[in-house]
This record gives structure tokens, C-alpha cells and sequence, in this order.
């Protein structure tokens, strides 16, 4: 082990110069590099006194006594740095501005609504405790609340700022039964949505046969529709979209028509598609529901599900199933990871032809008027002839040696064949010569 303080020197003008403040030169044992630490003091004993506090800290880390050195002095700093740094983690990773937003909101409010100053604070029982007592907040929110600070601290834990995250343990809310549902438009309520739209109409019908979401409607410039190619289509920039790849999705041909009457004479390649006044309007909760409300369609149905502008992407999955697209291609024009999420939750299975699928079924079952029995004069050959009757013979059997009987008294001789005999009294092996096995003869005479 090394363990010394010295000061630095250097020569100036032919002129030997040491450091004001003194160093220490570190290296444990098992350690390969030796280390220069400054201790910022001109005091030799106080520089020694630093030293062996340093290596008395590092050698208790090492045995497990006291936490390191960054867990330390991260539990001595507030919990809102710690917050605000993750922010600033999370925009240089890339995530959205909404995304970012709402972590920060959460993290903030949750902090203060339980008294965590300190990451010491961070407590399970103490978010139990709040969440209790939340009469506005449904079960979903505090859930949302809950991923935050567990995201938050796992990437603490990860930073070596803690050693365990308080919150792993926390069991989530039940939100079965509490969670609003979406539900696809029907083809009679979209008619009426675009019938009654405005400046919105060509932004919902986008939105319906494409699949797009609100924020990359809001992104898409006319650079980015290739209206004149061989294969219409729109190019679904990787900046743009939730999961950061890029996806290119084809154009209806009505949808085309529209786009095509719809773009200005000046717009440039930069240009948006879609105004700001009329993204806005589609975002706007209020505003959509009064166009809802003016095509006299009600925005929660029966079953509690709602409607706004995301239903349509909704819509666009449940028109690819009612038209008998296969589930790998909705998948795939739905951009979605896992085909599970394209069949169960965007799949509207209200809208689909349930009633006509099973009405057009095959009837194999009993027609009417044939209940009853036939006579054996109406079977056909096939079944009169595997119908058993006396002595464990077949009707074809039996109807040949009554024939037989009548004719002539001599005794009948009927080779029948080895799947047959188990079903014929009377075996008696005939010898053969070769190497071809017994053939089974039976004999048959009149009474």
C-alpha cells in the first residue's frame, strides 16, 4: 500500500516552484495504478489527517462497513437535484417533451405531497400511507405516480447513488374494472363525424386510414407524402414516431384524392400537412366533443368506453379486420411490436360481423322433417349392406345364401376374404403349398 502527501513542483524561469496545497499519492492493496488525489491545504498535518480519512473510508467500503462514497454524499443532497438531473437525463436519451413533462410533474408533486426531502425520506409505507387517502385520484394515477419514482430510482440504483430502490416492493392498484376504455368509431358515426368537420376533415381521415397518432399527424410535412409515386404512400419519419422507427404506410386511393386537392400550390417539402389551429382542435377534449355532439354521436356508449381523436387509430385497426386482413399484415401497417396489442386492445370486436359470421356457418345437424327414422326399403346400398342380422352376417351375406338356399341343395362354398372372417362362424384353415400363408375357407350348408 502507498500512502503519502507531497507537493507538486515545477520549474519557471530556471526557478524551482512547489504547489501551495499538498497532494496525496494513493494506491490499496490489490490495486494496480497509483492515484493523485489534491487534499486542497497548505497544512501538512491537516494534509495527513485527510489522507488517513481517506484511506480509512475506502478500506471500510471495501469490507462493507460504511455505504460508498457516492451513496454518502448523494443522501446529504435534496431530492429535487436528484430529480432534476434525471430530467435532464432523460431529455439528452431523447425522450418527448410530453414524456418528460409528466415525469417531472409527478415526481415533483408526489415528493411534496409525502414530505420526501431527503432520498433517506423515500419510503414505501409513506406512499402507502398517501395513496390511501386519495379520494380524487383513481387507482390508474396512482399507478402512474408509483412507475415514475420506481423508474426514478431504479436510475438512481444505477448511478450508484443508492443501494436498493424503497419502491420495488410497492404492490400497484387493481385498475380492473376502474380504467376508461376506448372503442372504434362505426362506419355510420364516422359518415357523420366527417360530415359535420370543417378544417378537420382531411386530418380525420388520415387519422382513420392510416393509423397515424395526433403527434405525428402534427409532424408530418408534404416532403414526407409521395403522392405522385408508382405506390402512393407516406413516410412515417423515425423522429416522429413512439417507437422511433421509421415506417412507410401506403394511401387509400380516395385518401390520396383528397391529399392532392388539399395541398397549397407554394407548400414546400417543409411545409406542414396539417395546420397548428387545426391539430389543436382535434387535442382540444372540449372542441372534439362538440363535434361529436354536433353529428349527434354520444362520446361514452353503453358499455362505458369512450370516444376521442386516438379512437380513430382504433378505427383504422377494426376496418383492417372487418375487411379480412390478415392479423401479421394489420400488425405490421399498425406498427405495433406485438400482435397481441393489434388483435385485443385496437381491435373494436363490437364492430365486427359477429351475427353474419355465425349465421353464414355450414348446418350439419338435422333438417327438418327428419327426425323420424327411414324404412330399410330408403337405405342406400352402402348402408344396407353393413346392417347386422343373425349369425353376425351382413345383409349381403344373408341375401345370397337365401338365394342359394332356394335354388339348388347342394352345399354352398363361399371364400371370403381375411378381413371378413372374424365376423363368419365357422373357420377351417385349407393348407396351400408355397410360401403365401392359410387361406381361410368356410363352409355353408342347407337345413
Amino acid at each position: 500500500m502507498i500512502a503519502s502527501v507531497f507537493k507538486r513542483h515545477r520549474r519557471r524561469d530556471g526557478k524551482l516552484e512547489l504547489s501551495q496545497s499538498y497532494y496525496a499519492r494513493i494506491r490499496l492493496d490489490g490495486e494496480y495504478a497509483v492515484r493523485t488525489v489534491c487534499l486542497n491545504t497548505s497544512d501538512k498535518m491537516v494534509a495527513e489527517k485527510k489522507l488517513a480519512d481517506i484511506v480509512r473510508d475506502e478500506e471500510r467500503e471495501r469490507a462493507g462497513i460504511i455505504a460508498p462514497k457516492l451513496e454518502r454524499t448523494s443522501a446529504q443532497r435534496a431530492l429535487s437535484e436528484h430529480i432534476e438531473e434525471h430530467v435532464k437525463d432523460l431529455v439528452a436519451m431523447g425522450r418527448s417533451p410530453e414524456h418528460i413533462r409528466h415525469v417531472r410533474t409527478r415526481l415533483l408533486s408526489l415528493a411534496t405531497a409525502c414530505g420526501w426531502h431527503l432520498p433517506g425520506d423515500v419510503s414505501a409505507d409513506t406512499f402507502v400511507t398517501w395513496r390511501s387517502g386519495q379520494k380524487s385520484i383513481g387507482p390508474k394515477t396512482c399507478n402512474d405516480y408509483l412507475n415514475s419514482f420506481i423508474a426514478f430510482f431504479n436510475w438512481m440504483k444505477r448511478q450508484g447513488r443508492v443501494e436498493v430502490n424503497p419502491l420495488e416492493n410497492v404492490i400497484k392498484a387493481d385498475i380492473r374494472g376502474h380504467q376508461q376504455r376506448r372503442r372504434a368509431f362505426t362506419d355510420e358515426e364516422f359518415k357523420k363525424l366527417i360530415a359535420v368537420a370543417t378544417q378537420q376533415k382531411l386530418l380525420y381521415l388520415t387519422a382513420a386510414y392510416t393509423g397515424l397518432r395526433l403527434g405525428e399527424l402534427m409532424q408530418l410535412v408534404w416532403g414526407d407524402l409521395k403522392l405522385d409515386h408508382e405506390r402512393p404512400h407516406v413516410i412515417v419519419r423515425d423522429s416522429t414516431t413512439k417507437n422511433r422507427r421509421q415506417a412507410t404506410l401506403p394511401l387509400h386511393p380516395q385518401l390520396l384524392e383528397a391529399l392532392r386537392l388539399a395541398k397549397p400550390a407554394n407548400a414546400t417539402d417543409g411545409t406542414p400537412v396539417f395546420s397548428y389551429a387545426s391539430c389543436h382542435h382535434a387535442v382540444s377534449p372540449r372542441r372534439f366533443v362538440a363535434d361529436l355532439a354536433k353529428a349527434g354521436i354520444p362520446k361514452f356508449d353503453d358499455m362505458g368506453r369512450k370516444l376521442d381523436f386516438h379512437c380513430l387509430r382504433y378505427t383504422f385497426a377494426t376496418l383492417l379486420a372487418k375487411n379480412h386482413v390478415s392479423q401479421r399484415l394489420a400488425q405490421e401497417l399498425m406498427r405495433h411490436s406485438d400482435p397481441r396489442l393489434t388483435a385485443n386492445i385496437y381491435t373494436d370486436v363490437t364492430c365486427l360481423p359477429t351475427f353474419e359470421a355465425v349465421n353464414e356457418l355450414p348446418w350439419l345437424g338435422e333438417e327438418r322433417g327428419m327426425t323420424q327414422p327411414q324404412s330399410p326399403e330408403n337405405h342406400g346400398t352402402q348402408n344396407g349392406t353393413q346392417t347386422p342380422v343373425i349369425s353376425g352376417q351382413n345383409a349381403a351375406l344373408s341375401v345370397a345364401l337365401a338365394k342359394n338356399t332356394k335354388q339348388s341343395a347342394r352345399p354352398v362354398f363361399i371364400r371370403v376374404e381375411r378381413q371378413l372372417a372374424g365376423s363368419v362362424r365357422g373357420p377351417k384353415l385349407a393348407e396351400r403349398g408355397g410360401f403365401e400363408p392359410p387361406v381361410a375357407v368356410y363352409t355353408t350348408t342347407t337345413v
